[in-house]
C-alpha cells in the first residue's frame, strides 16, 4: 500500500510509514509491547584469514554448517535467530513467554556455540581454526508487530548496540556480559571484570565468563 501523507510505497505490514513516519490507518498510537529482552551477538573471529586461504564452496559449507548448527542451538535454549550479518549471528531470548530464565539460557547456549566452534575446527580442510567472540547483554525493547514474525518487527531497545559493543570489545573466544545480565545471572555462573567500554553515547560495563570448555 502507499502512504496517505508521503505516497512512497509501504512494503511491509506495518501500520506506520518508515518514510515520514506518519501513522497509517485509525491507530492514534501504535501498538507497542513492552519488553525485557537478552540479546547475543556472537562473530566468528579468523573468518577473513579463512576465507583467503579455501576455496569459495570451502567456505560456505562452513559457515552454512556452523549458523545451521547454530540456530538449532539458539532455538534449543527457547532463543530466537533475529539476524545473520555477514559472519555475526544476532538471537534474542525473552520474547516467548514461555522462555524463562532468558538471562541463563542465552549464555548457556554461547557456552554450546563454543564447544560447538570448537569440533567444527577439527574439520580437515582447516588450515587454521575460527575463533569466536560473543557479546550479551539484557535491556528492555519496545517490539511492534510482535505477533508476527519477530524478524519483521520494529524493535527499539539499546539492546542490539550494547551486545555489539561487548562483541567488539571481546577477545577470541571469550564471552562478554554486560551489567545487566551480571547481576541477573551472577548467583549461577562465574565472572571477572574487565572495565567499561564506550561507544558513541553508549557506556558498557563489561564482565567475562568463564566458559567450561569440553576437551
Amino acid at each position: 500500500m502507499k502512504c496517505s501523507n508521503c505516497g512512497k510505497e509501504i512494503e511491509q505490514s506495518i501500520n506506520f510509514c518508515p518514510w515520514c513516519g506518519i501513522v497509517q490507518g485509525n491507530y492514534e498510537t501504535l501498538p507497542f509491547k513492552d519488553v525485557r529482552m537478552t540479546f547475543l551477538r556472537a562473530d566468528l573471529s579468523g573468518f577473513t584469514t579463512m576465507s583467503e586461504e579455501m576455496i569459495a564452496e570451502d567456505v560456505m559449507t562452513f559457515l552454512n554448517e556452523v549458523f545451521g548448527i547454530f540456530s538449532k542451538i539458539i532455538e534449543s535454549y527457547k532463543g530466537t535467530l533475529y539476524q545473520i550479518i555477514g559472519d555475526e549471528v544476532v538471537s534474542i531470548f525473552g520474547l516467548r513467554k514461555e522462555s524463562g530464565f532468558a538471562p541463563h539460557m542465552a549464555v548457556l547456549a554461547a557456552e554450546e556455540m563454543f564447544n560447538t566452534l570448537f569440533e567444527c575446527n577439527k574439520k580437515e580442510y582447516l588450515k587454521n581454526p575460527i575463533g569466536l567472540k560473543v557479546g550479551i547483554e539484557i535491556e528492555p525493547a519496545s517490539v511492534f508487530n510482535i505477533k508476527d514474525d519477530i524478524r519483521n518487527a520494529l524493535i527499539i531497545t539499546d539492546g542490539f548496540s550494547k551486545s555489539q559493543v561487548l562483541q567488539k570489545n571481546a577477545e577470541t573466544n571469550t564471552l562478554l556480559v554486560g551489567e545487566n545480565l551480571y547481576r541477573e545471572t551472577k548467583a549461577f555462573f562465574s565472572y571477572r571484570e574487565v572495565g567499561e567500554f564506550v561507544k558513541d553515547n553508549l557506556t558498557v560495563k563489561a564482565y567475562e565468563y568463564k566458559l567450561k570448555l569440553r576437551a
